[in-house]
């Protein structure tokens, strides 16, 4: 045994002075960061996978403005997003739950619901300033994600032509983004900018495409970078860069060819999933780089970290701002979800993950295992080979699962009615014969790996129809029936197709055959849509009717369907019903001129109606034709029409005049059914009336 050594009194008083200052200098820069942090700032390139970023050791620079911040920030080296489409995808990065908590698991057929807590409203609450500029359809207000955004930029300027989802360029997000940040740079606010550029197909503007004629993709990448590095300058040059939190990151990669898979949204592999993570820290010079397994969901809770704010409760990300600071990371496991639903569309099973720092395991009908460290490229399923790995992530898995499924209304257990078994089904998740039974995965399904070549077909369609190449696409979808028949949405493209071909027929008989194979799908209400706009083609207006009204009953919050529905109402002179649709059109999008127009004609135009208020209708009126630039002979009518109603000639007539002067300048505008004036003849006929000190009565 060893001789007892006293330790010397001034041994121990070294060590505690230095662990007692090692606390203060903490506590002190801790809470002088928090302080210093005056905006946060996020920016998300869509489809930006990690390894085209020069700071992230891509042999070309492709983004020397994300380098800037890199060389004096944060880079995470391994970090996950948990599901590879931009919708749902976004829910987490904005939410920090995954998609079986927050529900939203495809671009298609979801909406994040009002009871999730999103980054933007917690921010709010501690007096943020609130706005988002977001650059793809898919991320429109309509979908969710603008809950706590004081403004939610979603109107495209300049739509980029020859896109299969409506989008904009970069450049544009940028402007707005700068424009934003002049007027809000005074407050502390928050910002978040979409930037879908890298996105398919790849056409960077030039000088990007001529300089990366043959990548392409990261000539896209290239030109993101620098649209950001735009908005990094303007923070500058208003004095906020100094104060801000700029956090830049991706949604999901893309695939590239690997596995077979062209784009992404498809399969859950690193390529798909594994992104870009960037924290620029207010005050930090010092570059760092860190090795640690981290998540899409872990950026609200730290952010919240880094504020000094309460992270929401009942969320799967974990509050990071800890490795930001130096802190050693926990020595817990990291077990990160990510899932693909996309294969459920062809009937095929879905693939559920989770992914440790050195593990990944693949729930489907052939499960799959990999080592990331010595096989990062996913080719070498172990799942043979270590069954017992394998089945320690698949428990893991199942524990995931069954502790987010169904839970985000705070839910005891998982609710189990016919709904929440369709529900479980289409994870590839089968409950037991009652409710205290252990869930189990489906395999009976077709595994993803046999539909890749029948999705990578499928994915043809969009484009061709978008180059209105009709004969491929039909043979195309005939090819895709013959492999799988009674595929809804085969029979949805091809009623498309034949719409847009005007043959009215064969279009009805295709998506009567999608609603007779799928009555439950969820997109039915877009399948109705579709029918309902044929009808009134062809002018079978009940039945067009019918078919918006089942529309609504799915999905009610259409503005275009209400607004149709509203006209065909108006034909048939139902006026409550079409006051009803335009009033409800108009508390959903604001900005349709032509809904403000119509409203205003039913409350000038109908002496005898309940809603009829001439004061009111001159407003509206007025409104639709500011926002119209006083150009539409029939918006002026319609002015003309409420002015009189409300008594005041002498404006009906010089309004009625400016709207004989558009009529005789330019060719009328298509018929908008409700009422207004369709020629100058009619115009010069509401012109004498008011002359005459009489209103215009229909």
């Amino acid at each position: 045994m060893k001789p007892f050594k006293p330790i010397k009194f001034a041994s121990v008083l070294v060590v505690v002075l230095v662990i007692v200052g090692a606390g203060v200098w903490f506590l002190r820069w801790s809470d002088s960061f928090t302080k210093d942090i005056g905006c946060v700032v996020l920016i998300s390139i869509d489809t930006c996978r990690a390894d085209h970023l020069s700071c992230y050791g891509y042999p070309r620079k492709t983004t020397p403005s994300i380098d800037a911040i890199a060389e004096e920030g944060v880079l995470f080296e391994n970090v996950v997003s948990p599901v590879p489409l931009t919708l749902p995808a976004h829910s987490s990065m904005l939410t920090g739950t995954i998609p079986s908590y927050h529900g939203v698991h495809d671009n298609e057929g979801y909406k994040l619901g009002q009871s999730h807590i999103t980054l933007a409203e917690v921010l709010a609450r501690e007096g943020f300033s609130t706005g988002a500029i977001i650059s793809a359809f898919v991320m429109d207000s309509q979908f969710g994600l603008d809950q706590g955004f004081e403004s939610y930029n979603d109107e495209f300027e300049e739509e980029m032509e020859n896109s299969v989802i409506g989008q904009r360029r970069g450049g544009e997000v940028s402007r707005f983004a700068m424009d934003w940040l002049s007027e809000h740079k005074d407050e502390r606010f928050f910002l978040f900018l979409h930037y879908y550029d890298p996105h398919s197909r790849y056409e960077p503007p030039e000088p990007f495409f001529s300089s990366y004629r043959g990548n392409l993709y990261a000539g896209e990448i290239a030109y993101a970078d620098y649209c950001v590095g735009q908005v990094v300058e303007k923070l500058k040059e208003l004095g906020l860069y100094d104060s801000s939190l700029i956090i830049i990151t991706s949604d999901h990669g893309e695939m590239l060819g690997e596995h077979k898979e062209l784009t992404h949204g498809y399969f859950i592999y690193q390529s798909a999933i594994k992104v870009p993570l960037v924290i620029r820290l207010p005050g930090r010079k010092e570059p760092q780089r860190i090795k640690d397994l981290v998540g899409l969901v872990d950026i609200v809770p730290t952010i919240c970290g880094l504020l000094g704010l309460e992270v929401p409760p009942d969320i799967q990300g974990r509050d990071i701002s800890g490795l930001l600071r130096g802190k050693e990371p926990s020595e817990q496991d990291r077990y990160i979800y990510c899932e693909s639903m996309y294969p459920t569309r062809y009937r095929g099973n879905s693939l559920l993950g989770v992914i440790t720092e050195r593990w990944k395991y693949i729930q489907t009908t052939r499960p799959e295992l990999y080592d990331l460290r010595s096989d990062p490229g996913e080719t070498n399923n172990l799942i043979k080979r270590q069954p017992q790995q394998a089945y320690v992530l698949q428990r893991r898995l199942k524990k995931m699962l069954e502790q987010t499924l169904g839970k985000s209304e705070d839910d005891s257990r998982i609710v189990l009615d016919e709904q929440g078994r369709r529900r479980l089904e289409s994870l590839g998740y089968i409950a037991g014969g009652s409710v205290s039974e252990e869930f189990e995965f489906d395999r009976s399904k077709d595994d993803p790996k046999d539909l890749i070549d029948f999705h990578l077909e499928h994915g043809k369609i969009a484009i061709l129809i978008l180059e209105k190449k009709f004969d491929e696409v039909m043979t195309i979808c005939q090819k895709l029936l013959s492999e799988r028949p009674g595929l809804a949405r085969i029979y949805r493209r091809m009623g498309s197709v034949a719409a847009e071909q005007e043959d009215y027929i064969a279009a009805i008989g295709y998506f009567e055959k999608s609603l007779e194979l799928e009555p439950q799908d969820p997109l039915v209400y877009e399948t109705y849509r579709s029918l309902a706009t044929i009808l009134a083609a062809e002018d079978n207006v009940v039945e067009a009717m019918k078919y918006y009204e089942r529309s609504l009953q799915i999905k009610s919050d259409q503005p275009e369907v209400l607004d149709n529905l509203a006209r065909l109402y108006f034909r048939r002179r139902k006026l409550k019903q079409a006051y009803s649709c335009w009033t409800e059109a108009l508390r959903l999008e604001i900005k349709r001129p032509e809904v403000l127009n119509n409203l205003a004609w039913l409350k000038s135009a109908y002496e005898k109606v309940p809603f009829y208020d001439p004061n009111e209708a001159v407003e509206m009126a007025r409104r639709a034709c500011e926002m119209t630039e006083y150009k539409q002979h029939q918006m002026l009518d319609t002015l003309s029409v409420a002015y009189a109603a409300a008594g005041r000639f002498e404006d009906a007539v010089r309004a009625a005049e400016q709207a004989l002067q558009l009529v005789r300048s330019a060719e009328p505008l298509p018929r908008q059914d409700s009422g207004q004036a369709e020629s100058g003849t009619e115009i010069q006929e509401h012109l004498e009336l008011f002359k005459a000190g009489r209103p215009y009565r229909e």
